[in-house]
């Protein structure tokens, strides 16, 4: 069957959303698929500034969000076909939250704001979860689930202001990996 890559060199795939709502999971799921044998799978971006001992989260700042955009500006740009577990989008939002909350600068915001509109360019295509379930404690992203809520709503907003084109999925991982197989193989 042809599928939506035919005869595309570079595709580029985001899963977007708040935290725990199964973009990791749903990414693990994705990599098994033959579809994506040749795609980069940039993952963890978030993880990977906590790693280098800085806070995320409700305690991000200037520094953070900044190495979060550079992640999504080095993945859109170094790999022809990849498929990532976090957007720009999701930089910006989190970003938003906080700003709104005093954070961060309005440079940095400004500086936010300006790599988005970039990456988000990039994407040809992007799943946005919702929040469905419980949060998970991961070790790593809050479990505030009042936090989430307000990071859930942001995402609203942020989609429905910029009109942000993006294809919804919901249910177990299964049902996740079957809606994006189906609309990828054009079924």
């Amino acid at each position: 069957m042809d599928t939506v890559y035919e005869g595309k060199v570079k595709v580029k795939i985001g899963i977007t959303g708040a935290q725990s709502v199964g973009k990791t999971t749903l990414l693990n799921a994705l990599r098994s698929e033959k579809l994506f044998e040749r795609y980069a799978v940039c993952d963890e971006v978030t993880r990977r500034v906590k790693s280098y001992g800085l806070p995320i989260n409700e305690g991000g700042n200037d520094t953070t969000q900044l190495l979060i955009m550079k992640e999504h500006i080095y993945n859109v740009f170094m790999y022809d076909n990849m498929i990532t577990d976090r957007t720009a989008l999701d930089g910006f939002v989190y970003s938003t939250y906080l700003f709104k909350h005093d954070k961060i600068s309005d440079k940095t915001m400004r500086t936010v704001t300006d790599i988005f509109h970039e990456v988000w360019k990039q994407y040809d295509h992007v799943f946005y979860i919702e929040p469905e379930f419980e949060i998970v404690d991961d070790g790593v992203r809050s479990i505030d689930s009042q936090f989430r809520d307000e990071i859930a709503e942001l995402f609203k907003i942020t989609i429905e202001k910029k009109s942000l084109s993006m294809h919804r999925v919901k249910g177990t991982v299964r049902n996740r990996v079957s809606t994006i197989m189906d609309y990828l193989e054009g079924r």
